[in-house]
């Protein structure tokens, strides 16, 4: 999929060697640390379940993983929400107003500020800084890219934000919906970004619902949707949708059964598996700090869907849709893998929640990689959930 460009490519790739390293050298202190420091969580603040490393604070409760595996996954999904969103963000204003100073909360690689920060090379606009914020140091030094960039290492439960009132001009969350002090978790997820950006700012959220659902046939776009987003949905074979657009539940009997676990799982440990639902009800709330509140709310099929393979889809012009491209099928694709890799990144929890022992996990886990991606089990209509808000600060 050409959802890269070279000079992203080259940029991801310089990128991965120092991730790894961070990863490594955080790893290392933490296995190396002493008795009396195991309950210092800051300082050493991971361990092993299984092949994988995860937060060890009980008090902590973002369930995914913090190594590799999950930073590329993370990277996929950045990428494949740049091309069906058309950038790095969705408010139409910053293109002709971009931002000074930027801020991107729980940034992880800091991949979304470097691919920003190409955006405005490209457009002349070298000068924007970015400053990225996460409870791990994830990120490499992107100073070396030719980057105004600066990490601080924050945790992100803490009630305030390093940084003085009125500083950024544009702050942006992506793909923090399980961390226990986002919008979606949290009342008052909003106040603190909120206050840390001056007036005239754009506050902008990102995420997707951890849950799935099947679109039903042909349906209509969103309405306020423009012609350049319907055009971009229409190149990347995703669907616009509203809270009217006709969705049914999952049939895939594995989506099913997930579906069912992740709902318990987050149920007892106070996390909302729909954070679409709760970050709009955020913005809306903060009707007194931002105007012109907006949102894009895009379907992405997680694979070849029945209904347009039979003939029976229409683009927006109610036309019958062409045959997928190879673009537009990697999208998809993109799509499916993200997903898989999210459930196994889960699987502590999903184990626990199933009450299934290891033979019989094994056992469902390889049945459902062989219905996804070997036998067509998504064609029913599952769909990735994906969501942006942004509003303006008065």
């Amino acid at each position: 999929m050409d959802m890269m460009s070279a000079g992203t490519a080259s940029f991801v790739a310089a990128s991965g060697s120092d991730v790894h390293s961070n990863l490594s050298s955080t790893f290392a202190a933490t296995s190396s640390s002493s008795l009396g420091s195991l309950t210092d969580y800051n300082t050493y603040p991971l361990t092993r379940q299984g092949d994988r490393t995860y937060l060890r604070d009980p008090d902590n409760l973002y369930p995914l993983p913090c190594d590799l595996p999950e930073i590329h996954r993370q990277s996929l999904r950045t990428m494949m929400l740049l091309r069906v969103f058309g950038g790095p963000f969705c408010n139409p204003h910053l293109a002709n107003r971009p931002p000074k100073r930027v801020l991107e909360i729980a940034c992880g690689s800091g991949l979304w500020s470097g691919l920003c920060h190409e955006y405005f090379v490209r457009h002349g606009q070298p000068n924007v800084s970015f400053v990225g914020i996460d409870f791990v140091s994830f990120a490499p030094d992107l100073r070396k890219q030719g980057m105004n960039w600066t990490f601080k290492r924050h945790d992100l439960r803490k009630p305030r934000l390093p940084f003085p009132d009125d500083y950024f001009d544009l702050v942006f969350i992506k793909d923090a919906g399980m961390c226990p002090s986002s919008p979606a978790q949290q009342a008052s997820g909003l106040r603190e970004p909120l206050r840390v950006l001056k007036s005239g700012g754009t506050l902008e959220v990102w995420d997707s619902d951890w849950v799935f659902r099947s679109l039903l046939p042909n349906p209509a776009p969103a309405r306020k949707t423009s012609s350049k987003e319907q055009e971009i949905a229409d190149q990347t074979a995703t669907y616009t949708f509203s809270s009217a657009t006709p969705f049914t539940r999952a049939h895939n009997k594995f989506l099913v059964d997930y579906n069912s676990w992740i709902e318990k799982s987050f149920d007892c440990r106070k996390l909302t598996a729909v954070p679409c639902a709760t970050i709009g009800l955020s913005f809306n709330s903060e009707i007194d700090l931002l105007e012109n509140i907006d949102s894009r709310r895009i379907a992405i099929p997680l694979g070849e869907l029945r209904w347009e393979r039979e003939g029976q889809g229409k683009d927006s012009k109610g036309r019958a849709r062409k045959a997928l491209t190879p673009e537009q099928c990697s999208i998809r694709r993109t799509a499916l893998l993200t997903v898989i890799q999210m459930i196994e990144g889960l699987e502590p929890m999903l184990i626990e929640a199933s009450g299934k022992g290891r033979d019989e996990w094994d056992r469902w886990w390889a049945a459902m990689n062989t219905d996804l991606f070997q036998k067509g089990g998504v064609a029913s209509g599952e769909c990735l959930e994906v969501s942006a808000w942004w509003g303006k600060k008065k």
